[in-house]
Order: structure tokens, then sequence, then C-alpha cells
């Protein structure tokens, strides 16, 4: 799941094929990026309905935009961006869910790369963002990767934990975004604080988040529903939890947006 900058020069000065896919803002990108990288926007993307449907829907837009890419066959995809942050792990998540294809993301980002010496150049060629525009639904390859909105709303707690990784003030209600109808939690949820399984801009050791996670009440037995505000800050804890060890996970994409939006769903506030 993870190459460290190290590991990556020295495997591309070997011949070893990489697909460099930069997913930082596309002016960052033509700014100064690893050379040869191409850009691809997995952030902007939103899910406005949790249904199969829906889910068909993004799965079809990530490969209409990986078509676009070109990537060469063989080549092994690694998503980076400035460090590690909320957009790397979600373009592997993406990945995993609509292609099935195995992928690495740089630990540390581009930071890490400029540390050890490797060289940028300004971002030339192929871009594309991950965009419903002009693209048919697609059956997902790992569809288990994404939970429903009725499958969030039914998990039995006996079988399925709830993962708010959002920050303390947005869980118990104190701050709300602009474009959400309401504030709060999902009931049954408990909090993880993404932020909290990075450290200097990697991710931590995986015996550091299994610590973490057992700390915070989840355990591999069970199913992990992870959920944030539009789904990219739980991808980033769904990878730590694979790192850890965690098998069974999930994003419920929709997240706080898609819930606060519906009136007839419960909510929690407070500690």
């Amino acid at each position: 799941m993870l190459i460290n900058a190290d590991e990556l020069k020295k495997r591309l000065a070997g011949g070893e094929a990489f697909a460099l896919i930069d997913v930082r803002e596309q002016e960052a990108w033509e700014s100064a990026s690893l050379p040869g990288a191409v850009s691809l926007n997995v952030y902007d993307y939103f899910v406005a309905d949790s249904t199969p449907k829906g889910y068909a829907a993004m799965a079809g837009a990530f490969v209409h935009a990986w078509q676009q890419l070109q990537i060469a066959n063989g080549a092994t995809p690694v998503f980076f961006e400035q460090t590690l942050g909320m957009r790397s792990p979600r373009g592997l998540w993406f990945l995993w869910f609509a292609l099935g294809k195995e992928g690495l993301i740089l630990d540390g980002g581009l930071e890490a790369w400029v540390a050890i010496g490797g060289k940028l150049a300004p971002g030339q060629g192929l871009a594309a963002i991950v965009s419903e525009a002009g693209a048919p639904e697609r059956q997902p390859a790992l569809p288990q990767l994404a939970a429903t909105r009725a499958e969030t709303i039914d998990a039995d707690p006996g079988t399925t934990l709830r993962l708010d990784a959002r920050r303390p003030a947005e869980y118990d209600g104190s701050f709300v975004h602009e474009c959400c109808a309401r504030a709060g939690r999902i009931p049954g949820s408990t909090l993880m604080f993404w932020e909290d399984v990075v450290e200097y801009g990697r991710f931590k050791s995986a015996e550091a988040l299994a610590s973490l996670a057992a700390e915070a009440g989840f355990t591999p037995s069970k199913r992990v529903i992870i959920w944030c505000h539009r789904g990219a800050r739980a991808a980033t804890v769904l990878v730590a939890l694979k790192l850890a060890g965690y098998q069974d996970v999930a994003v419920y994409v929709g997240s706080w947006h898609e819930w606060a939006s519906h009136p007839e769903l419960p909510l929690l506030c407070g500690k």
C-alpha cells in the first residue's frame, strides 16, 4: 500500500515501470511535480446518493477519468500529494473500489521526494478529473469498500462499527459546514480523528495504528464503516486500518453531508 521516497527512487532508477499520479490541484502539478507524473483530481467528486446506483455512477466516473490518463499495462500506480493527507489515500481507494487494481501511496508525498534529492519538473501532458460528465455507470469491482446509506442506517453494532473521522468539533455538533443542513453525528459512531493516523506527513506505523484503533474501541473482527464530511478523510482512515490489519472496512461516501440532508435520519450532539 505504501512506498517511501527512497524505494521509489531506487526502483525507478532500476527501470521499474510506475505510473506517477499527482492528486493535488492541477495548478500545483503544472508548477512542479515528480517528472513524468500525470494529474488526477479525485477530491472534488461528491456522491449525492449513497445507493448502489449512486455508487455505480461513481465507479463509472473514476474509470472514465482513469482511461483518459492512458496508464500503461504493467505500470504500478503511485498516488502522491504534497505530504500524506486526504487525497492520495482517496486515489488508492478509488482504484480498489472501481477497478479492483493494486496501487501504492507515496508516503510523505512530494516533500519526502524532495527531501531525498528527488528532482521536480513542471507537470505536462495528461490530466483528468473524476466527474460524472460523460461517464456511464459501471459496476464497481469491490463494492464492499463503499457502504450504502441503507447499510449505514441498519448497521448491527454486534457485527459492524461506525467510525467518525471528522474533527471533534464536528463530532459534537459545535461546528457545522455551511453546506450542511444540520450539525451532529450519526448515532452509534465513535470518533477517531483522521489526523491522528498521520505523523510528520506520513502514516504512523502499523503497530501504532492498531493501538490507536483498539484504544478507540475498534476491532478487526467487526466490519468498520468510516465516514466524514464528504468521504475524503474517511479514505485516509480506511487505508490506516488496512495497514493495521483490518480487512472488512468501507467508506460511507455520502457521509455527513448526505446524512444531514435527510431530516428523517437521527443525529446526536454533544460528547
